[in-house]
């Protein structure tokens, strides 16, 4: 992945420690799941998570030198990795889990 031509409208960033309580205590419900193919066999998982205040954001642990990192990340940020790595399939299957993660929450 080609990180100078993806445009981050949140920061990339190791998960804060207030967010790592709040998935341990159960206040922030995982509603999904899929695989990045990053690279060859690496294919982390990007968890769907949705917070109290209904915001939907992807946790991916992605490898930095000798260990996994948790980051938190926008369905924008999965969306633009899939077009800018040309991977539609990968594009179709976050915004199908969005949907219907939206379509469950509506009254």
């Amino acid at each position: 992945m080609d990180a100078q031509r993806i445009v981050v409208t949140t920061p990339c960033e190791p998960v804060p420690e207030t967010t790592v309580f709040e998935l341990r205590t159960g206040k922030v419900r995982k509603v999904g799941e899929l695989r990045l193919p990053i690279a060859g066999p690496y294919c982390p998982r990007a968890r769907l998570y949705r917070y109290p205040d209904g915001r939907l954001l992807w946790l991916v642990r992605l490898w930095e030198c000798d260990r996994a990192v948790p980051r938190l990340v926008s369905t924008a940020t999965l969306r633009e990795f899939a077009r800018v790595n040309r991977l539609p399939l990968v594009r179709a299957e976050v915004d199908a889990l969005v949907e219907r993660t939206r379509s469950r929450a509506r009254p």
